[in-house]
C-alpha cells in the first residue's frame, strides 16, 4: 500500500497529488470530486462513465501512457514523466504513481504556465518539437492533452509531458480521428497553441529542426 505524505497539489482537474510518504522522489495521483457537474461535485469516474464511457479515469491514463511510451526513443524518454502504475494508496483509493519531477534546486518543476523563471531559451522548444515529430507525429499518436498546464520545465533545456488523459475515445463521435491524418493535424494544433500560449514561434512551421538550434 502506498503512504500519503504532503499534497502539492489540488489546482483544477479531478485530482489530489501527494508526495509519496517515504519516497520523495515519487508522487501520486488519487482523483478527487473537485469540479461541478450539474450542480454537485460528484466522483470524477461517475462524470466520465456518464459523459466518455469511461470506467476508471486514472487506469484511462495509464492505458493511454503505455501506448504512448512504447514508441519514445529511449534518447527522449526522460521528457515524458515516468509512471510506475496503479496501487492501493493509504485513503482507501487506488492512485497512479509516477516520478516526481524536480528542479536542479530540488523543487517540484513548475508547469509552464506558473512558471516564473528567467525566460526559456530556443532549446527549450526545440525540444518540445521534436516530441511532436518523431514521437506524436511519426507513429501518428492521439495524445491530445498537450497544454501548458501539462508541460512540467525540469530545467531551460527539459520539457516533460504528464497527464495522458485525453485521446480519441473522449471524441468517439468524432469519426475522422481514426484517420491518421486528421489525429496529426490535431496534435499539431494543441502544440500550436501551446506554443502561441507560451509566446514564442511557431516552431512547427521551422523546417529543420538542427537549423534553429
Amino acid at each position: 500500500m502506498i503512504e500519503l505524505g504532503e499534497l502539492i497539489s489540488s489546482v483544477g482537474g479531478w485530482s489530489n497529488i501527494y508526495v509519496v510518504k517515504d519516497a520523495p522522489d515519487m508522487c501520486v495521483k488519487v482523483l478527487a470530486p473537485h469540479r461541478s457537474y450539474r450542480g454537485d461535485k460528484p466522483d470524477p469516474n461517475l462524470v466520465a462513465k456518464k459523459k466518455y464511457g469511461i470506467d476508471n479515469m486514472l487506469e484511462f491514463e495509464y492505458s493511454n501512457y503505455q501506448k504512448i511510451i512504447k514508441h519514445v526513443p529511449d534518447a527522449l524518454k526522460e521528457n515524458f514523466v515516468h509512471i510506475d502504475g496503479m496501487h492501493m494508496t493509504s485513503c482507501g483509493e487506488r492512485g497512479l504513481v509516477m516520478e516526481r519531477v524536480m528542479t536542479s534546486e530540488g523543487t517540484t518543476a513548475p508547469s509552464l504556465d506558473h512558471y516564473k523563471g528567467t525566460p526559456l531559451p530556443d532549446a527549450f522548444f526545440h525540444k518540445l518539437e521534436q516530441l511532436r515529430r518523431d514521437v506524436f507525429h511519426k507513429h501518428s499518436l492521439d495524445h491530445f492533452g498537450v497544454a501548458l498546464r501539462n508541460i512540467l520545465v525540469r530545467d531551460d533545456n527539459t520539457p516533460v509531458l504528464i497527464d495522458f488523459q485525453k485521446n480519441r475515445r473522449i471524441y468517439r463521435s468524432q469519426l475522422n480521428l481514426y484517420i491518421p491524418y486528421f489525429t496529426r493535424q490535431k496534435v499539431k494544433r494543441n502544440f500550436q497553441r501551446a506554443y502561441r500560449e507560451a509566446k514564442t514561434q511557431d516552431w512547427t512551421t521551422i523546417t529543420t529542426l538542427d537549423a534553429a538550434s
